[in-house]
């Protein structure tokens, strides 16, 4: 097949864009024709990936691509639109006289209006095993593919590429309790990553715990429309000296290589990352691959991806925009959370259950098991189109 994949551009730094190249890579070695539609990561002119050839088209003037998906994809001459992104964003009413599929997040419960009536008028493919149940409540039989790893840049990564430490480097102790927290920084109706309770929970055990040390991997003053987590810090109390933060013009620019964070990762005593929704929630899974245990949010996709860690309680948050609901974890079971991980330091346990969750994620057992099945059924559907356009090109050499 030719497949025009919609989403952030394969060399994106963002959970969309390292999905997206994982999965063209294999599309392609499979044998299907792929180019990317991309909405973030490339402006002004087509280009090809370095490493696969494959093209990849600019976004438009419409952030979310509502202005040249379809162009891409007649100029491409693609059987298949795929896109990975929020279906919400879609408005181009062209896109229903396509064949357009959508690896689609569901972050609320239940499944928003705007989700719902977009996945009953296009096939749809659930990344988590919660959005798969809640859009089968709705009467949509959506199928399922989770988000992956590449297990060779995700594991135990003991030191920087420099073959410095990472605590060597930011000045954190080796016997210190070191939180990580890896979160994008942006929108705040409402803040999704849920920054307040996370950063709340947090003073709570430093106030507490006089080695514990956090790092924070973000853009931190909002300028993406986010929290200005340096003044939240400093309203809860939050000592600066205690706090490491990732070169922001490095992090801004995507110089932070993968191999990077996953020493970060290793180097941390916990990943904190209670949001209040996630479609898939990675970066769970890239702490726990690096043998990291993990504290989430006991709703939507989180808990489903936990090996080692802790799932924390919450209360209904009613999200206006999207007419459905969030949840808004608890600061004192974050503490809770926290406190157990600090007395839990080095837990053999934990490490193992972390790895053997982030190893049922392969990316290359995912797309065996989910992927080839899932285009097997997208292919199928495109025969009797095929059938029908042989037949009018019959007739017009006929008559």
């Amino acid at each position: 097949m030719k497949i025009t994949w919609a989403s952030n551009a394969p060399w994106a730094p963002t959970g969309y864009g390292t999905q997206t190249r994982q999965v063209i890579k294999r599309l392609q070695a499979d044998g299907h024709e792929v180019a990317v539609a991309a909405n973030f990561g490339l402006q002004s002119h087509p280009m090809r990936d370095p490493e696969t050839g494959i093209p990849v088209f600019p976004s438009g003037a419409d952030a979310y691509g509502n202005d040249v998906i379809l162009e891409h994809h007649k100029l491409f001459g693609g059987d298949w639109i795929i896109s990975l992104y929020d279906v919400w964003v879609y408005t181009n009413p062209g896109f229903d006289e396509v064949n357009f599929a959508s690896w689609t997040p569901v972050d609320h419960q239940p499944v928003p209006p705007k989700v719902e009536d977009w996945a009953k008028r296009h096939p749809t493919i659930a990344m988590s095993r919660f959005g798969e149940a809640e859009l089968k409540a709705k009467g949509i039989p959506a199928m399922y593919a989770p988000h992956a790893l590449e297990l060779d840049v995700w594991k135990p990564t003991p030191t920087l590429p420099d073959g410095r430490s990472v605590r060597e480097t930011i000045g954190v102790p080796d016997d210190a309790f070191l939180i990580i927290i890896n979160a994008a920084n942006k929108g705040n109706v409402p803040p999704r990553k849920a920054w307040g309770e996370m950063l709340y929970g947090v003073a709570l055990l430093m106030n507490e715990r006089p080695d514990a040390y956090l790092y924070i991997h973000t853009e931190l003053r909002g300028v993406y429309g986010g929290v200005d987590l340096i003044y939240l810090m400093s309203l809860l109390g939050i000592q600066p000296e205690r706090c490491r933060f990732p070169d922001q013009y490095a992090l801004l620019t995507g110089l932070l290589e993968p191999t990077i964070l996953a020493a970060h990762y290793t180097a941390a005593d916990v990943l904190l990352a209670t949001s209040m929704g996630e479609g898939f929630g990675l970066t769970v899974l890239e702490a726990q691959a690096c043998g990291t245990p993990v504290i989430v949010t006991d709703f939507s996709a989180q808990p489903e991806l936990v090996g080692g860690g802790w799932k924390v309680a919450w209360q209904h948050y009613y999200d206006h925009t999207q007419g459905s609901h969030f949840a808004i974890p608890l600061i004192s079971h974050i503490f809770h959370a926290l406190r157990e991980a600090y007395e839990r330091k080095g837990d053999p346990e934990l490490r193992a259950l972390s790895l053997a969750k982030a190893a049922e994620y392969d990316a290359d057992a995912v797309y065996a098991e989910h992927w080839r099945p899932i285009l097997a059924s997208l292919e199928e559907k495109l025969k009797p189109v095929k059938r029908a356009v042989r037949r009018k090109n019959a007739r017009k050499r006929a008559a």
